[in-house]
């Protein structure tokens, strides 16, 4: 048996709450905000609050604090708790300017608005100096090329000499965007650009926002706000899931009564245990299933008398937690269809009043059958729009809450269309845990979301597919010789010194350098991904531990599942590999993507695969028609010393 999907919040490792939200504003004018917000409470963080409360802190949204606004409130204290609640009385007010002010932000901190969490600090788990150097050396975090290390253990970190400011003036419209819908923070990062400075000057009794570079794995670290050379605000936690960049975000204020130049911030780095899916039933009480059970159910499925629908096999088993014994429904009307199957085939794909086709699949009966509550959903095939109502309405009366699919497409085989990865979001809006029972990889792959986008992940690498940091392999489908397979390699290892083993890699999962470093990454035991699509000149590379897959109609909204790496790395391709090029690049001036390295890798060593295009991007700079950070982002080389120096020098890493 496997477990379903833990939050995605137990990955981090820390004992956190979810974000509390607004429950009473006592005051709200230009000046400051007053209210009231109410946290969620797990058993133990109840009792962290009761006996250690100096150890749980109040770290305050990010994107509220990248708005200039500050939250504070008294000391934690066990008074505060409230049944299964912690209940904190805390003020709003606008510290740094140029953002805007608290006349218009007040009309957003109403009831119901995340303001932050409550993070438990274990004091165990604070670091020493020895530990947090060792762990710097062991690649097991990366911190910025700055930062000092105190005899304490905590460290010093020197922003980077840039500020952040909002490109215009923002209206009511975006700025309630960025407050309330789940991508705020990325609307808030389209409208915030970074301004170089020689030297980060704030004037006393105000406040920046500027950024560093960090990137963290199993640590979490927790920036201190009374340190007199440079107070931050209390948006104070760094988890080891959303710290991967070069645009960590700092809001710096000076409360001295003089000019701060180049402020420091200081900051502890703890240790966070490491959480993985234990192999038990799941907290709801019903077992779930292994590939060969779900097989053997396939089987079952299959032998059930015909559906009177001649062209649509659509049978759905269901099976309560009770005792897992599926019941079957078949599609169809009562009696056998008299439409040919040429006429079945125009009708069905009209779902409109005016259709002559039925549509009578077997989910329609699930609304009036009696389910016991909750219950586990297989289908032979993924739904379509029709099966999809059907389920979702099942799944509001709270019959349904876990699905399972043996294929994606009747037509497409293994392969989902745009629409069927709109519907997967929308299973995972409604909590809803979708498994695959992927004839592709001979496993059961467990439906999650990363950064926005669903993947299918093996079970027992679903805490690693959270945490880890992603790199983008594309290349060509043609076999690389002997010298090429060892700079592929010397670059894998290259990538594993420096950036420790919570990395992996994504593929186009075909055949030629996206197999060899597929089986590159296995054997380093890296993870390993693929972005698959329905196209016919090339095999598919299966024994991956993540992947999505896309019918050929989904080839250029695939390429956004590549968004979920942090760095893309191109191997010697074709006329694919050039349009990935250009995509990657196109997203990074349209800041979709973090402006990093682009490495193009020569793996023919010979330097002049991708020299014409090093001259492209250069005449394109200099006639003003790409940015000038462009040429100097690019890296071509066949040297992996190289690729890991352009990491460290550009991205100011320690």
């Amino acid at each position: 048996m496997i477990t379903p999907e833990p939050p995605t919040q137990l990955f981090r490792g820390l004992l956190q709450t979810p974000d509390g939200l607004i429950t009473r504003v006592s005051e709200s004018n230009g000046r400051q905000i007053r209210f009231q917000a109410a946290f969620s409470l797990s058993d133990r963080l109840i009792e962290c609050i009761r006996h250690q409360p100096q150890d749980v802190i109040f770290s305050e949204r990010s994107r509220i604090a990248r708005l200039g606004v500050q939250i504070k409130g008294p000391p934690l204290t066990a008074a505060c708790l409230d049944g299964r609640s912690a209940v904190l009385d805390l003020t709003a007010t606008q510290v740094i300017a140029g953002y805007p002010g608290l006349d218009l932000l007040r009309d957003f901190f109403t009831a119901g608005l995340p303001v932050g969490r409550l993070v438990y600090c274990d004091p165990d788990a604070l670091m020493t100096s020895d530990q947090v150097l060792a762990a710097i050396e062991d690649s097991a975090l990366k911190l910025p090329a700055s930062t000092s290390i105190s005899s304490d253990g905590s460290i010093v970190i020197a922003p980077h000499r840039v500020v952040c400011e909002l490109k215009e003036p923002i209206g009511r419209e975006v700025l309630g965007r960025i407050l309330i819908k789940d991508n705020g923070r990325e609307i808030l990062g389209r409208h915030q650009a970074r301004r170089p400075v020689a030297a980060l000057k704030i004037p006393a009794g105000e406040g920046v926002i500027t950024t560093c570079s960090m990137y963290l794995n199993e640590h979490y670290v927790v920036l201190q706000s009374g340190f007199e050379l440079g107070g931050h605000l209390p948006a104070t936690i760094l988890d080891p899931i959303k710290t991967r960049g070069i645009r960590i975000y700092l809001e710096i204020v000076n409360r001295t009564a003089h000019l701060l130049v180049n402020p420091l911030i200081t900051a502890k780095i703890y240790r966070a245990p490491t959480i993985r899916p234990s192999r038990r039933k799941s907290d709801k009480g019903r077992p779930h299933y292994t590939f060969q059970e779900m097989q053997a159910l396939g089987g079952q499925l299959d032998a059930l008398r015909p559906a009177t629908c001649h062209f649509l096999d659509k049978p759905v088993g269901l099976l309560a937690k009770a005792d897992g014994q599926p019941r079957f429904f078949v599609n169809g009307p009562d009696a056998p269809c008299p439409a040919t199957m040429a006429e079945c085939a125009l009708a069905r794909r009209d779902f409109s009043p005016r259709s002559c086709c039925a549509h009578q699949y077997a989910t329609a009966h699930l609304r009036e059958a009696a389910i016991e509550a909750p219950s586990a959903l297989v289908l032979k095939y993924f739904p379509n729009i029709v099966e999809h109502r059907d389920i979702i309405n099942v799944v509001c009366d709270g019959k349904i809450d876990t699905l399972y699919f043996l294929e994606p497409s009747r037509e497409h085989g293994p392969f989902l269309s745009q629409n069927d990865h709109g519907r997967l979001q929308d299973y995972h809006t409604f909590g809803v845990q979708v498994f695959w029972v992927s004839s592709l990889t001979r496993r059961i792959m467990a439906h999650t979301m990363r950064d926005g986008m669903g993947y299918f992940v093996t079970p027992d690498r679903l805490s690693d597919f959270h945490k880890s940091m992603l790199f983008a392999f594309y290349g060509s489908t043609t076999e690389l010789d002997a010298r090429g397979v060892r700079r592929l390699e010397a670059l894998l290892d290259a990538l594993v010194d420096f950036w420790g083993r919570h990395i992996g890699i994504v593929t186009g999962g075909g055949s030629g350098v996206m197999e060899k470093a597929n089986t590159l990454a296995k054997a380093r035991g890296i993870l390993s991904g693929a972005n698959f699509l329905e196209i016919t000149d090339q095999a598919m590379t299966t024994d991956v531990d993540f992947c999505q897959v896309f019918q050929s109609t989904c080839r250029h909204s695939r390429q956004k599942w590549f968004e979920i790496a942090s760095f893309p790395i191109f191997n010697v391709g074709g006329l694919g590999t050039l349009e990935e090029l250009g995509i990657t690049l196109c997203n990074m001036k349209l800041s979709i993507m973090e402006p990093v390295p682009i490495i193009l890798f020569d793996t023919d060593g010979d330097g002049r695969f991708w020299a014409d295009m090093t001259r492209q991007i250069h005449r394109m700079v200099e006639k003003g028609r790409a940015p000038a950070w462009v040429k100097d982002n690019i890296v071509i080389t066949h040297d992996p010393r190289d690729v890991i120096d352009a990491y460290r020098e550009r991205l100011q890493l320690f």
